[in-house]
């Protein structure tokens, strides 16, 4: 095998750079390592995240559990109003418009989405709406003239089911009639009482009380307080020479 007889190999996508092959192809010399320092060397190796004893940024960061949406959890609505579909010479008289409709005239991107219509703009025309989600009070008023026809929301609210056993939704605020009501299917029961067999007989058995005995207390005398003598001074005695 000669060097022009050699093949790249299959899983190698990017072309390799030549390095320390002269100056004219931008990696002579040094072989685009710089001179001297560290990152040169041969044995160079470097951990991921290192950031040369400086505190990283994955230790940096906080730590707390779970994530933040880039996105909110809102429903997107597309708006069409009727001044539009009116104003639309696109749109003939007593024309059924739906989801594939507006898509066709470039009101709505796609069909999943969710489309409203509002009243705003003057509306003449008789048309025909089907599956469209959900409608304005003012538009559905505009739309109850003769000629105009339209369905029911394909998307319906969910009804919503009350557990029995839940306690939503029972404090409620009562009138002073419906107070007198429950008072008065409230029944009382009052409890006897039976007395014990203990109580009677030690009614009968008489115990004998004995009178406590009254310590009597001392007088005590106080003596009258002597005056402290005075202190006598000792004479000096010389010492001899």
């Amino acid at each position: 095998m000669q060097i022009h007889q050699l093949q790249k190999s299959k899983w190698l996508k990017d072309k390799q750079r030549r390095r320390g092959r002269g100056n004219a192809t931008g990696t002579g010399n040094y072989s685009g390592r710089g001179l001297k320092g560290q990152k040169s060397r041969s044995w160079f190796s470097m951990k991921p995240f290192f950031e040369w004893g400086q505190t990283s940024i994955v230790q940096r960061l906080p730590k707390a559990r779970g994530f933040t949406r880039y996105y909110k959890l809102v429903q997107d609505v597309v708006i069409i109003n009727l001044g539009a579909l009116d104003a639309d010479v696109r749109i003939s008289d007593a024309m059924e418009i739906n989801k594939q409709v507006l898509k066709d005239l470039g009101y709505i991107k796609n069909i999943k989405v969710f489309v409203k219509l509002l009243w705003h703009g003057d509306y003449a025309k008789h048309l025909t709406f089907k599956d469209i989600d959900a409608y304005s009070a003012s538009a559905k008023v505009k739309m109850d003239k003769p000629g105009t026809k339209h369905s029911a929301p394909s998307k319906a609210p969910a009804k919503v089911t009350k557990d029995p056993k839940s306690k939503v939704g029972k404090l409620k605020i009562k009138t002073a009639a419906e107070k007198k009501v429950v008072a008065s299917k409230k029944v009382v029961e009052k409890k006897v009482v039976v007395p014990k067999v203990e109580k009677l007989i030690e009614a009968k058995i008489e115990k004998k009380v004995t009178p406590k005995k009254v310590a009597e207390k001392k007088e005590t005398v106080k003596k009258p307080a002597v005056a402290d003598k005075p202190a006598v001074k000792k004479p000096a005695v010389k010492k001899a020479k």
